[in-house]
């Protein structure tokens, strides 16, 4: 439950030949496990600096910074001295904003992005300085008319105030113009060799069965301004493919996958289709010719089903108030962590999130509207709680949120079960019901009340028992059986191994599994090398399946010492491991120059 994502507003992507550099401030008040103040600055959306309240200390992201801290040592001192000040006054501006609004307690935030961008074509320049609080706009500066721009009325009498003062309104367009101009120009001579390179990908086509898509997966590129499509006769295709998204690597990279439906594609016809990869700034496009001999597969090891495991039906409700653009209620329900079911007041309708599902409301007609009402009840319950929480907490307008989490857990080899109950409030936990003890528990003074209430209410901890204990244990058992064939499905993936220079690391890259409980490791000798590898995170693939990616360092490894290393890739509830060599006839790779002049 102690969970809280904040979101940064003012997003932008800069065209190819455009800098930026900005600084994002985000002041916060009543968000737990979260500094009071954050300022992340960067340059062509790279972060390069960063100072939080907690740390109190200004600190340079990039390598190539160590040569602004060499020809100003006070460079860091200098950043921390005035992010110190900005925290003060962040800090007191979100007091006054919530008097502004009328609130009190609950969570809120306060935002300023500004920076500039600069043309290194046409010399062309802008600036933008915008504020926001509790995730709408607040107020914005016009370059071009030296005002300011309120879109709220609560903001209306800081935009007289601001405009009235001309002295600091001159020194923000002497800023904007001028000296974040001179940075930024500053910033990208100092990290030419990282923020002006460009670094094209390993390109590998995977295909998981026969009958299934071809992904054409690209790997390894900078930046992210790229194309990736499939062509026929060298036209682009638009039909029968997918598009994935443009992901990170762990190494400052990225990744793209895109899938080509071949069922209906004849065999001789194949040698008509390619796959392009094209990135800008770069004249050359990498061209990948659909060919059966290069494709990357594991046929005959997929679809393997899997028969014993811990199962689970869960379901997240949460009710907010003051959270914009947001609905107040919303339903997830989720068995093995794949959503089966959703609902949100907006909507005001349950709505099944499998195909599966259909066989669940074949059999019970009534099964969609009978979630749908049971859910229209406890908005109107969970909208009542919000308002009970605030009053006990003496709080008034704000971001507040009302969770609850509950459903029960099934061994289907030992039959052992377990039930959890929860409430959280604005991202603490509020109240938790103990199956064994048949009592609630309560961490923290405002819902001590709650507690004796509902311990009490013998009645309802009877109704929590035999939910927990067996109608939720009897419906998990129903949906773990309609949805058998991709519940219980194991999946195993493409492995390849790709370098994007003779001096890179060989990154030994799993695509398509299965569930998502693997190991993927390098080996020497057939034990695990601990040292020299970097490990990338699971990622999801847009087809429900996950990948994963962990790197081998091999410029100390001799050439006669490759055969000893192996990647392995395991997967839980599948004996057989998939094994690939560090063989250089294997590896998929683009050697080309990857610096290119700017």
């Amino acid at each position: 439950m102690k969970e809280f994502i904040l979101l940064l507003l003012f997003c932008h992507v800069a065209s190819p030949v455009r800098h930026s550099l900005k600084y994002f401030y985000t002041a916060s008040s009543g968000v737990p496990n979260f500094p009071e103040f954050v300022v992340v600055g960067l340059v062509d959306d790279v972060q390069i600096v960063h100072y939080d309240s907690n740390t109190q200390r200004a600190e340079a992201k990039q390598d190539w910074m160590e040569k602004v801290t060499a020809d100003d040592p006070q460079y860091l001192e200098k950043e921390t001295q005035r992010f110190l000040g900005d925290q003060l006054v962040f800090k007191a501006r979100i007091e006054t904003l919530k008097k502004l609004f009328s609130q009190t307690g609950g969570v809120h935030t306060y935002q300023n992005m500004y920076g500039c961008e600069w043309d290194d074509e046409t010399g062309d320049t802008d600036g933008i300085n915008q504020f926001g609080y509790d995730g709408e706009d607040f107020i914005a500066f016009d370059l071009k008319t030296m005002t300011w721009i309120a879109p709220i009325p609560q903001a209306v009498f800081t935009k007289h105030k601001w405009e009235r003062e001309a002295g600091t309104n001159e020194r923000w367009k002497n800023y904007l113009t001028q000296e974040c101009i001179d940075w930024l120009k500053k910033y990208l001579d100092y990290g030419r060799s990282t923020l002006l390179r460009t670094e094209l990908p390993s390109v590998s086509l995977l295909q998981k069965t026969p009958s299934s898509p071809v992904t054409c997966h690209a790997s390894g590129f900078y930046p992210n301004k790229i194309m990736l499509f499939w062509t026929r006769d060298g036209e682009e295709l638009y039909e029968d493919v997918e598009h994935g998204e443009i992901l990170h690597n762990h190494d400052g990279t990225f990744q793209k996958s895109i899938d080509l439906h071949v069922s209906s594609v004849k065999p001789e016809d194949w040698g008509r289709y390619s796959c392009v990869f094209q990135l800008s700034g770069v004249m050359e496009d990498i061209v990948t010719k659909l060919d059966p001999d290069v494709i990357k597969t594991n046929w005959g090891k997929t679809e393997i089903k899997r028969y014993g495991g811990r199962h689970s039906l869960k379901y997240f409700d949460t009710a907010s108030s003051g959270v914009p653009n947001f609905p107040e209620f919303v339903v997830v329900g989720l068995v093995d962590d794949v959503q089966i079911v959703h609902y949100d007041s907006n909507t005001q309708r349950a709505e099944g999130k499998q195909d599966w599902m259909e066989k669940v409301t074949a059999d019970d007609p009534q099964y969609l509207e009978r979630n749908t009402q049971i859910a229209v009840g406890n908005q109107q319950v969970f909208k009542d709680s919000i308002d009970i929480a605030k009053a006990r907490f003496n709080q008034t307008g704000g971001v507040h949120i009302v969770q609850r989490m509950y459903g029960c857990e099934w061994d289907d080899e030992t039959g052992d079960t377990n039930g959890f109950y929860q409430f959280g409030y604005d991202g603490e936990d509020f109240i938790v019901f103990d199956l064994r003890t048949k009592t609630w528990i309560a961490p923290t003074p405002q819902a001590v009340i709650t507690k004796h209430k509902w311990d009490n209410d013998r009645a309802l901890v009877a109704q929590k028992q035999n939910y927990l204990s067996n109608i939720c244990i009897d419906w998990l058992k129903k949906y773990v059986d309609y949805g058998r064939s991709t519940l219980l499905r194991t999946e195993l993936p493409s492995v390849s191994l790709l370098q994007k220079t003779p001096s890179s690391p060989v990154t030994c890259h799993a695509s398509g599994f299965y569930p998502n409980k693997i190991m993927l490791f390098w080996t020497r000798d057939g034990e695990e090398v601990h040292e020299d590898v970097d490990h990338g995170e699971i990622l999801h693939n847009h087809d429900g399946t996950f990948q994963k990616s962990v790197d081998l360092h091999i410029s100390s490894v001799k050439a006669e010492d490759w055969g000893r290393y192996s990647c392995v890739f395991q997967l839980s509830g599948v004996e057989e491991d998939i094994v690939t060599k560090l063989d250089p006839d294997v590896i998929k790779t683009n050697w080309a120059p990857t610096n290119s002049p700017n």
